[in-house]
């Protein structure tokens, strides 16, 4: 073993570094009131009015939460007064989820957007959402229990439902990429109160940074298979029990009673790939083709499915059905002006030489038309994990 006054410097530097650096996050943490969560409201013409939720350390290590609503013009005067209502110095490296009111969203929330951007200690992960009325009422939800962490609450609510693929990722970062984008938009989950709790009530689309209109949960499915590749995720299709007279099951001595008009077919999404290709670049015609495999988990009446002829029967009612829906939701974004899908960037990707201003690409977007094709494969029927 190495010996000299050089190692036992080096020994006694080390212990003491090791000692102070716990010593002095001990002190920080009990000093400190962490962030985890943000609401931002407009509150009259000119003036923000931010929440937040503050997580605190006492001395006993009890872990309670506290929430702060202050009125100022901009981020930073927000902070400032919010520090003089703590009796702990308040940062944000623990922020989760930021929360902006529907009004506010209307106006533009880009400025509020530079604010996360231009703070070292906010990560690109932070997840952004909108709320269907003021973004204080979904802060404030967690008032009453102090040892609830709304910022953790929230930031688990919305980040089980990107992992199970029912919505799109929410984070600074994807916001920022869509935002920055010329060939696309940025969208955000919008919160609802529901008797008392914070649900998911649809999504919110933005042209440029301003929210422009609202797609609800029941086509979030489609949404999702148009923007991304699909992993898993359920959807469910309704159709005229006539149209499935044909492959029915018989009632085999025992009854089956009829409980609703339609016959309602419940899928499983295990795999898609998604493309979209400009088939005629002067008349802006699009083609979008979709393939995807997928496992019929559930159906409200008994249908026969021992023949390979019923479930192609089957895959196509599916076709059919998906091929309008995804064809009326691009309808509906080209009427919004918005592009949550990234047309743009296949349009952009095949116009060389020139660029394409944002300003200019709307304008074409106006008039483009769209044909969709759907291929879907029945992998396995009646499997329910």
């Amino acid at each position: 073993m190495p010996k000299g006054p050089k190692w036992k410097t080096a020994i006694l530097m080390i212990a003491s570094t090791l000692c102070l650096s716990g010593c002095v996050e001990a002190r920080q943490l009990e000093k400190l009131g962490l962030i985890t969560a943000v609401g931002y409201d407009l509150d009259g013409k000119n003036t923000i009015k931010g929440t937040v939720v503050v997580h605190k350390f006492d001395a006993l290590a009890k872990n309670v939460t506290k929430v702060i609503s202050v009125e100022a013009h901009t981020s930073k005067s927000l902070r400032q007064k919010q520090n003089l209502r703590s009796d702990q110095r308040l940062v944000s490296g623990q922020l989760r989820c930021v929360v902006y009111s529907k009004a506010l969203a209307k106006k533009g929330i880009i400025q509020l957007v530079d604010t996360l951007n231009r703070d070292p200690n906010i990560g690109n992960m932070v997840y952004l959402m909108i709320s269907e009325h003021d973004a204080s009422s979904i802060i404030n939800v967690g008032k009453k229990n102090v040892k609830l962490n709304l910022g953790t609450y929230l930031y688990n609510l919305i980040r089980q439902n990107v992992e199970s693929e029912q919505m799109l990722s929410p984070t600074l970062q994807d916001f920022n990429h869509s935002y920055h984008d010329n060939g696309k938009d940025p969208v955000l989950p919008l919160l609802k109160l529901e008797n008392g709790d914070v649900s998911v009530a649809g999504t919110a689309l933005f042209k440029d940074d301003r929210l422009v209109g609202i797609l609800p949960t029941n086509k979030l499915f489609f949404l999702k298979i148009l923007a991304e590749k699909y992993k898993s995720g359920t959807e469910e299709f309704g159709f005229n029990r006539e149209d499935f007279k044909s492959i029915l099951k018989g009632n085999e001595g025992r009854s089956f009673r009829t409980v609703y008009n339609k016959l309602f077919l419940e899928i499983d999404n295990i795999r898609s790939h998604t493309k979209i290709k400009l088939v005629d670049k002067k008349n802006v015609r699009f083609r979008v083709e979709i393939k995807f495999a997928s496992r019929l988990l559930e159906t409200t009446e008994p249908l026969e499915l021992g023949s390979a002829k019923n479930v192609k029967f089957i895959e196509r009612q599916i076709e059919k059905k998906m091929e309008k829906e995804i064809h009326d939701l691009l309808i509906f974004f080209q009427k919004k002006g918005v592009d949550p899908v990234g047309i743009g960037n296949e349009y952009i990707a095949h116009i060389r030489g020139k660029k394409i201003t944002p300003k200019e690409w709307r304008s074409i977007y106006k008039n483009a038309k769209f044909e969709v094709r759907v291929k879907n494969t029945i992998v396995k029927t009646g499997v329910i994990d």
